[in-house]
């Protein structure tokens, strides 16, 4: 008994080392070496194993081969905006993109071939907006979210839709994300709306209206997927169980309040939002985002520890965060990147705060890399880190954390996503060492950072742990004929398809005497089919790709 304890502990010992040393293997590869991006700000997997991508000078939406680095344009919304050269770029451009999920899900053609967007598209010229470092006039502009129809067979978008047109927009702190996810089993739409810099810089005397909580700055929105009636109104995007109403008692599009730059936003498979927010010297917030609560700023930054009592946030003096968060009711940061005890020590030098400037966040949700399951990963634009937060099993809380070596200084970086299969990491890195608005470099001036402008691809090469049931096997080897294995089969059909084949993939099973006795679809090249309910005897597979086109007719035997 006692040696089993022994051996226990020294397994124990094992993984806890491993667990915490946190420097496991990747290679890295730019995936579009012959041309830069300019400059991508949202990244995500697409149905069609491609990665899509929006620029957010450019104003283009694209798909990029992971493998080639191909790009194909879906649109170009450059025309869409009326400003061309504006005095301050606004902070962003086009900026967020979500996919409706039946893209991934319904073939040969999805019932809702939807892709929602964010961009700005009006800069206001009587604003006083100046390329002066030192004036004070804010630049004003207005943002739209909208909704394309994508075409699978063209690949393009086309038929905007507006949602809503009337958000500010800023040179600083737009936000900007886009993501879906369910409330009580419905699917939504949501978008993050930074506090447009008030308080800072140029915008130091524009307004701060994060504790407003009838405007739409510095806040957390939420729409339907769909219009309930009139797509011409907004009132029919807005939810009617949205916590808030304005004056006249209608919904407003508000649902969590009280945000300063939140560039990250996405929901976990538990059902919490999960957001990244850039705050000020000090304390850049990791929050779960729960319906009416307040994240208090500017009268809080990070935790009601009160490191900022007696200073300023917003050009606002800080009486108490304390004493702030019992009035507000202020909902605490799970965890912050990082909390400085004393910032108004920390000098005017932005580039030495312990601010990283997180830019987006993802949730882990594979068992490939051992001990890498539940966990949120957290870009930054401050020396070009990606920082991995360990859950606790009930994803309220943070464990540990560490930042990845092998991404460490490879590029500025704005989002990153996670391939179906859970071993590759895609960052897409700023084309420049600054940001669109007036803060914020991680190489000390305008040269270009490293890889400029690229897409990256971390590959995980160390011991790969046990696969879960909904983790994809795609190992990413480009095949040259679809394989069906093991034929014989007994409980287990595996099936390889050619890689970048149009998905969903379709496949059918059919008995002898022709009737259909199994079907389904993969959004993955390699998938597996649970054949152990069939009877033993011969088969017909077919396999076919999200146009009804025939892959694959083979004969196969389950024993």
């Amino acid at each position: 008994m006692k040696n089993k304890l022994y051996i226990s502990l020294i397994i124990f010992l094992l993984s806890f080392n491993y667990v915490f040393s946190q420097n496991e293997p990747f290679s890295m590869r730019v995936i579009n070496p012959g041309y830069q991006l300019n400059s991508a700000w949202e990244i995500t997997w697409g149905p069609d194993d491609s990665l899509w991508v929006t620029e957010n000078f450019a104003y283009l939406v694209s798909r990029i081969d992971p493998i080639t680095g191909g790009k194909t344009v879906l649109i170009d919304l450059s025309s869409k905006k009326d400003f061309t050269s504006p005095p301050r770029w606004p902070q962003g451009g086009l900026m967020g993109m979500a996919l409706h999920p039946t893209l991934y899900s319904e073939w040969p053609n999805a019932s809702k071939p939807w892709v929602y967007l964010a961009y700005v598209y009006h800069y206001n010229t009587s604003t006083g907006c100046s390329s002066n470092g030192s004036s004070t006039s804010p630049c004003r502009f207005n943002t739209k979210i909208v909704r394309y129809d994508y075409d699978r067979a063209t690949h393009t978008l086309s038929n905007e839709q507006v949602i809503i047109s009337s958000l500010n927009g800023s040179n600083d702190h737009n936000s900007g994300r886009l993501t879906i996810g369910k409330v009580d089993d419905v699917p939504y739409l949501f978008y993050t709306i930074g506090d447009m810099g008030a308080g800072q810089f140029n915008n130091i005397n524009r307004t701060n209206n994060a504790q407003t909580r009838d405007t739409l700055e510095g806040k957390v929105l939420r729409f339907n997927m769909e219009p309930d009636g009139d797509a011409g109104a907004l009132d029919k995007w807005i939810p009617n169980d949205n916590p808030f109403t304005d004056a006249n008692s209608k919904p407003t599009a508000v649902w969590s309040w009280g945000h300063r730059n939140a560039q990250g936003i996405v929901f976990g498979s538990n059902g919490k939002l999960y957001q990244s927010e850039q705050q000020d010297k000090s304390d850049d917030e990791v929050n779960i985002i729960d319906s009416a609560r307040n994240y208090g700023w500017p009268r809080v930054s990070g935790y009601c520890d009160g490191n900022y009592n007696g200073l300023t946030l917003a050009n606002k003096t800080v009486h108490s965060e304390q004493d702030s968060c019992t009035a507000l009711n202020v909902k605490e940061p799970i965890y912050t990147l990082f909390s400085d005890p004393n910032p108004g020590a920390l000098g005017s030098n932005y580039l030495t705060w312990p601010t990283v400037a997180c830019s987006s966040i993802d949730v882990y949700e594979k068992s490939a890399i051992p001990y890498w399951n539940r966990s949120l990963l957290v870009t930054s634009l401050k020396a070009g880190q990606i920082f991995r937060l360990k859950l606790d099993p009930t994803g309220t809380s943070v464990i540990d954390s560490s930042t990845i070596p092998a991404m460490r200084n490879q590029g500025r970086y704005r989002d990153i996503c996670i391939s179906p299969d859970g071993l590759k990491i895609y960052a897409a890195c700023d084309i420049s060492g600054q940001t669109s608005g007036p803060t914020g470099s991680y190489n000390g001036g305008g040269t270009q950072p490293t890889h400029a402008g690229r897409i990256l691809e971390f590959t995980y090469t160390g011991p790969i742990g046990p696969l879960a049931i909904n983790d994809s096997v795609n190992t990413y080897t480009r095949n040259t004929v679809i394989q069906v294995f093991p034929n014989p089969a007994s409980k287990i059909l595996y099936i390889k398809s050619i890689k970048n084949v149009s998905k969903p993939l379709h496949y059918l099973i059919y008995n002898t005497t022709g009737k259909l006795v199994l079907k389904g679809n993969s959004n993955n090249d390699y998938f597996s089919v649970d054949v152990e309910t069939l009877t033993p005897g011969i088969y017909i597979f077919k396999l076919f790709n999200a146009y009804n086109i025939n892959l694959k007719t083979e004969k196969i035997m389950i024993k």
